[in-house]
């Protein structure tokens, strides 16, 4: 499991080594290091780690974009990668959270409000409703 800045000196020099690759035509080598930097990225509430997941994220959206013609993924083309990930690059080594909006479009993943939860909020609306309707007749 890495420590916090293990894992950013690892993303940043693995993630240039790919910019590099894409920008030699070098497709099939994006992503070499992508299996260990997952393995060992600590999954955990430790918003230091945000950024990171974002780039993990990332790191394996292009290698799914490049794996299908560079397709799927609105708003960025097969030349935007480099520049994408260029953009992590520099805000991982400044410390700085990414705000690139089509970077968070795509890889900030947040947690969706499933269907049981949406139920449980309806329910609890007609029931306030009701209560408080019961409690004006009184």
């Amino acid at each position: 499991m890495f420590a916090y800045n293990e894992a950013k000196h690892y993303l940043i020099e693995h993630l240039s080594r790919d910019v590099a690759a894409h920008a030699a035509g070098d497709y099939w080598h994006i992503g070499d290091a992508f299996d260990s930097f997952d393995k060992d990225l600590p999954r955990n509430d430790d918003p230091k780690f945000k950024k990171l997941h974002i780039a993990l994220n990332f790191w394996d959206g292009w290698q799914d974009s490049r794996d299908h013609d560079w397709h799927f993924y609105k708003g960025i083309s097969e030349n935007d990668w480099p520049r994408l990930a260029e953009i992590i690059i520099q805000n991982v080594k400044e410390e700085n959270e990414i705000t690139d909006e089509i970077i968070l479009e795509h890889f900030d993943l947040k947690p969706r409000e499933g269907i049981i939860s949406k139920f449980k909020k309806i329910f609890r609306k007609e029931t306030n409703s009701k209560q408080a309707s019961q409690g004006k007749r009184k």
